[in-house]
């Protein structure tokens, strides 16, 4: 069977929540071995999120998936004692922590170099590890309003609207999912390890990069357009007679195209419409003219029509129509794992592909804390008896 791109690759997580546990997750995917540490008890936050099944939460299986657990108590000076010899152990150490929480306890980034001096140390903060905010606790939501995200979401006469799912947390994972494997490229070329440090507000705000481009151009920030983007038209979400669809037009070869199509070229010539900047000025009345004919038709005939003549075009799907979409099915976008506790449960597959070795989503997770602690301390090379003594002392969690 093909390795996949990082097995051999060990990695001790004490990520929660979403957003390093997201990047633990595509890690886990490329083959590496992740250990992850929960307090004892109620463990990840986020064995608290739902849906569940037999008491089992399955938005913690799918940000979890392939990863060991074990269960520590990291305010004892046993349990400190486990995790810094856990470290000593490992490639890779990643938590999101609200900045200086492991410093607080004494098993920090630099105490953590003294055991592993090649150590590549990923952390994911709110507002990162210095600065007036550091100190804050965020999330998804937090990262999105303060970094002005949120702010351009939205028509312009109505309140900003949030994205519709965790868009800050999946994409902090995401960049620090980079960030370590270019560690490890440095590492392999140096033999020196490296700090990554990923702030979810320098995330947030690294999307808004043509907002801040338009601003230092013009000192102004483009309003709020909707579904409609704010520098072409048509480029948008239109009405048919079954839904909507979104045609995306960007160059005067294809706004000729679409008017032929439609049956609408006397519309090319119309002096409101006979230019980019000139759509862009009148958009709410090309909508109108557009629509006239898009709701006479199907939003799947309108996609079809116009994809045939080179003008990009979709339907608008739901995602239920999305997941049975041919094509969908074809990249395996979607896949099944099957969970110790739950049996067979839906997760989005890894959407990385590679040529000559295999990624592998179909891990389980630890289905409680501490599901795995006292095979990862045999591993580790404690003996039975002084693993009995730290799970009586509390310091070790194992569940039944």
């Amino acid at each position: 069977m093909k390795k996949r791109p990082l097995e051999g690759i060990k990695i001790l997580d004490f990520s929660q929540v979403l957003s390093a546990p997201f990047c633990g997750m595509l890690l886990a995917d490329m083959g590496a071995e992740i250990i992850k540490v929960e307090r004892p008890g109620n463990g990840d936050i986020s064995r608290e999120y739902g849906p569940y099944k037999n008491d089992i939460s399955l938005y913690f299986c799918q940000y979890n998936r392939g990863k060991k657990g074990v269960a520590v108590d990291m305010r004892s000076e046993e349990g400190k004692g486990v995790v810094m010899d856990l470290v000593s152990k490992v490639d890779i150490v990643i938590e999101n922590f609200k900045s200086g929480t492991l410093e607080k306890l004494g098993i920090g980034y630099e105490e953590m170099l003294k055991v592993n001096p090649g150590l590549i140390y990923g952390s994911i903060a709110g507002f990162g590890t210095y600065g007036p905010l550091s100190h804050l606790p965020c999330m998804d939501i937090i990262a999105a309003a303060r970094s002005g995200l949120v702010s351009t979401t939205g028509q312009g006469a109505d309140a900003p609207i949030k994205p519709g799912f965790s868009l800050c947390d999946t994409w902090a994972g995401l960049q620090l999912f980079r960030g370590l494997t270019m560690a490890l490229l440095h590492k392999q070329k140096t033999g020196k390890g490296l700090r990554v440090d990923i702030a979810m507000l320098d995330c947030a705000f690294y999307m808004c990069e043509a907002p801040v481009l338009e601003h230092s151009l013009t000192g102004e920030f483009t309003p709020r357009t909707g579904n409609h983007h704010p520098w072409y038209a048509p480029c948008g979400e239109f009405a048919t007679k079954d839904g909507n669809a979104v045609i995306a037009v960007t160059c005067e070869e294809e706004w000729t195209q679409l008017c032929e199509t439609l049956g609408l070229s006397a519309l090319a010539q119309d002096p409101r419409f006979n230019n980019n900047e000139s759509r862009v000025q009148n958009r709410e009345a090309l909508i109108a003219e557009l629509e006239k004919v898009t709701l006479t038709l199907g939003r799947y005939e309108l996609e079809k029509n116009l994809c045939g003549v080179g003008v990009p075009a979709s339907a608008v799907q739901t995602l239920a129509e999305f997941a049975g979409n041919p094509q969908t099915k074809e990249l395996k976008v979607i896949t099944e794992i099957n969970q110790p506790g739950v049996g067979d449960y839906t997760v989005v597959n890894t959407p990385i592909r590679f040529s000559k070795t295999p990624v592998d989503p179909n891990g389980v997770a630890a289905s409680f804390p501490g599901a795995n602690s006292k095979d990862i301390l045999s591993e580790l090379g404690y003996s039975q008896e002084k693993i009995d003594q730290l799970i009586d002392s509390g310091a070790i969690y194992q569940s039944v």
